[in-house]
């Protein structure tokens, strides 16, 4: 391909992408009042050190309500009060047995103890709550597949499992929490009902039900363990109404059992019934869609407060959702 092929090529792909963006935002804009779900920023937690936010990725709280940020550019992960206050961090770049590289997920266990997606180094990282390194879980490759990059976690205390999304082999591996025992895998590279595309986020809800971000075929996935792990109802599809995504990243459900989808192209957040079916964008006060930078992961807190992981914003906004 010659050079004034390629430029013509990204030209028209970038035209695409705005048209396409541009139709998204005015379904979106348009959408009827009761469409609409309002948003009351409670506070920003930002930096806290000289090195301050550099694209973080994930957040959780502890069982003492400390807030836990994975910052993936520093390979650390920060700490700060309920408050926002900043209280220290752990973890540190490189491929020795307790540190980190450009890691991408985290989750909690039921002792507070914090597992990472170690993207850079293949693995899953496993740290006290004040940031003693535990253990590490290396994934398994075959001779057929990619050199695997965990791009999340999530743990099912009530079933004792672990999770870990394999983005560059399109599959989802179980483990068993206590034993680290590797159990099967899910899905793998399709288009279709079997599998995933580029998968990224993972989120359990209070039923043990998984929700996984399948980024490229523009949809969540859910997961029954109880079915012996197969898949259930889908949320989204590509398009440009309310209700269809162009570029999911984050996904968080309430304790209402609404799911919460993050477009991170767009930068707006819309909410789903538990069976799927659209019910409202997130908005400001003055009755507008509600706009992000690059939201990434979504959280709720166990006072119900809604946390959004903006990337490049270097920041984690929390919000109180209307009831």
């Amino acid at each position: 391909m010659s050079n004034l092929t390629l430029l013509n090529t990204v030209r028209a792909t970038a035209l695409l992408t705005a048209a396409c963006l541009l139709l998204i935002t005015q379904q979106l804009s348009a959408a009827p009042r009761g469409d609409l779900l309002p948003v009351e920023p409670v506070r920003v937690i930002e930096g806290g050190d000289k090195l301050g936010l550099r694209h973080p990725s994930n957040v959780r709280m502890t069982s003492d309500n400390r807030i836990l940020v994975l910052d993936g550019v520093s390979n650390r992960v920060v700490i700060y009060s309920y408050e926002g206050k900043f209280q220290g961090s752990f973890g540190r770049g490189g491929s020795a047995d307790d540190e980190l590289s450009y890691p991408l997920g985290m989750t909690l266990d039921a002792k507070d103890n914090v597992y990472i997606a170690d993207s850079g180094n293949a693995r899953v990282q496993i740290y006290s709550p004040d940031g003693k390194h535990l253990d590490q879980i290396k994934l398994p490759q075959s001779k057929k597949q990619k050199r695997p990059d965990p791009t999340d976690v999530a743990i099912d205390n009530q079933r004792q499992l672990l999770y870990v999304v394999d983005n560059e082999n399109h599959q989802v591996l179980v483990y068993s929490l206590k034993e680290q025992k590797f159990i099967r895998t899910i899905g793998g590279m399709s288009h279709k009902q079997d599998g995933f595309r580029w998968p990224f986020s993972l989120y359990i809800d209070s039923a043990g039900t998984l929700y996984i971000v399948d980024v490229i075929n523009t949809r969540i996935r859910t997961i029954l363990p109880e079915e012996g792990f197969n898949f259930g109802y889908d949320i989204g599809g590509w398009g440009v109404e309310k209700g269809e995504l162009f570029r999911p990243k984050g996904v968080a459900v309430n304790a209402k059992g609404q799911v919460f989808i993050a477009d991170s192209y767009l930068g707006v957040i819309q909410m789903f019934d538990k069976t799927g079916k659209f019910q409202a964008v997130l908005s400001d006060g003055q009755g507008k869609v509600k706009r992000f930078t690059t939201p990434t992961r979504l959280y709720f807190d166990n006072n119900g407060l809604f946390y959004v992981v903006e990337m490049f914003a270097n920041r984690i906004s929390v919000y109180r959702i209307a009831s």
